[in-house]
């Protein structure tokens, strides 16, 4: 893998190197991931389920999905179909109040989307009412390690718990 080069850029716009190339992070796993292993396989349920258990996360699963909870907020993980090489952890925020429209919703999500790179938010018609899921994508497609899965849930949770916990005052500034 080559290493990241600095740029800066000159009075002509033109990118010019620095002198010296940025020094490369420390990849040492914290004491949370350094317990799981590195040995790359095929990315399922039961191996998530694993990873959750291990990282005592309240679980529990069916054959195409994995459930999870943290402070109070419920998560899917899933891939669609069962051989997708993306794997999804998404969150549901319902609107309090009534009144909410696709059209409300879809602005909502937009400013998100703008303003934060993941999770992706999208409005989506929930029976008789439209709701907000908050979804995180991961490429799984060529294997994780158990220490990837970790890294990738602990990832798609934490962002998703700040959409689940921020969103709200969006959508209450929203119906001012």
């Amino acid at each position: 893998m080559p290493e990241w080069k600095s740029f800066t850029f000159g009075e002509g716009g033109e990118a010019v190197p620095e002198a010296t190339p940025a020094p490369s992070p420390a990849m040492e796993a914290d004491e949370y991931a350094a317990k799981w292993g590195t040995e790359v396989a095929e990315v399922s349920i039961a191996r998530i389920e694993n990873v959750l258990e291990g990282d005592g996360l309240p679980h529990g699963s069916s054959e195409f999905i994995a459930v999870t909870q943290l402070e109070d907020v419920r998560f899917q993980i899933h891939r669609e179909p069962v051989d997708a090489p993306w794997l999804q952890i998404e969150t549901r925020i319902e609107p309090e109040g009534e009144g909410h429209t696709e059209l409300s919703l879809q602005a909502v999500a937009n400013r998100w989307n703008t303003e934060h790179l993941q999770p992706t938010v999208i409005p989506i018609e929930d029976g008789d009412q439209w709701i907000l899921v908050a979804a995180s994508r991961f490429f799984v497609g060529e294997g994780l390690s158990d220490r990837q899965i970790h890294a990738m849930l602990r990832r798609g949770l934490i962002i998703g718990l700040s959409a689940a916990q921020e969103l709200p005052s969006l959508l209450a500034e929203a119906s001012k």
